[in-house]
């Protein structure tokens, strides 16, 4: 009888997770966690945000290619829909591990730049797919990320200048890989619901602290 209550007591303690099926990119979606986001330079994201009242959440998830082999993979399908105040969001920034670090998708500019240094940036051939997803009575947001513009050299006697930026990722091969998600939230949000294009992944509850 003890064994048995010790194992029922095991299990309630658990908590367990449902990969959600992506029939037409033919990937599993499996959501594990979320946190408030380190500000501090050097954290996992390179991505600080300094609204005061604006807060960024990191999401993990689990993906994983359903015939397990290497696939481009689009994270701009992701985004994070607050209904109480009628918002969706996409992420500032998105990482993955690697052995002991952590490599980020690439960030893509949607205008054209007026700096050499943002050149590379600008790839109108790489659609951004956040914006073929629409729901109804919510607007979607997308909030400019400011970069580093210089057209001679990086290394000066003066800063460069911050040109902001509306941003999406560059799709990149996976064949499996936990993903930290980084999204901007306000500070009064409570919970918000994760989506895979139009595809519910999870309802999240925020913590504060």
């Amino acid at each position: 009888m003890k064994t048995r209550l010790l194992i029922l007591a095991l299990l309630c303690t658990q908590t367990f997770h449902s990969q959600i099926k992506i029939q037409e990119d033919n990937l599993t979606i499996e959501y594990i966690k979320n946190k408030k986001a380190s500000q501090l330079i050097g954290a996992v994201t390179n991505v600080r945000t300094r609204s005061k009242k604006m807060i960024q959440y990191n999401i993990k998830v689990r993906i994983e290619m359903m015939d397990n082999k290497k696939r481009s993979f689009d994270p701009n399908k992701f985004s994070l829909i607050d209904y109480k105040n009628k918002i969706r969001l996409r992420p500032l920034d998105i990482a993955h591990p690697l052995f002991t670090d952590k490599i980020h998708f690439v960030r893509l500019i949607k205008n054209k730049p007026k700096y050499k240094s943002l050149e590379k940036k600008y790839r109108p051939d790489i659609k951004d797919t956040f914006v073929d997803y629409e729901f109804e009575d919510i607007t979607n947001i997308t909030i400019p990320i400011k970069y580093d513009a210089y057209n001679k050299y990086k290394i000066s006697f003066k800063n460069p200048k911050k040109v902001a930026h509306e941003s999406y990722f560059e799709p990149k091969k996976i064949r499996k890989s936990n993903l930290n998600l980084f999204f901007p939230m306000l500070k009064s949000t409570k919970k918000a619901i994760l989506y895979y294009g139009n595809i519910k992944i999870k309802e999240i509850n925020f913590k504060k602290n």
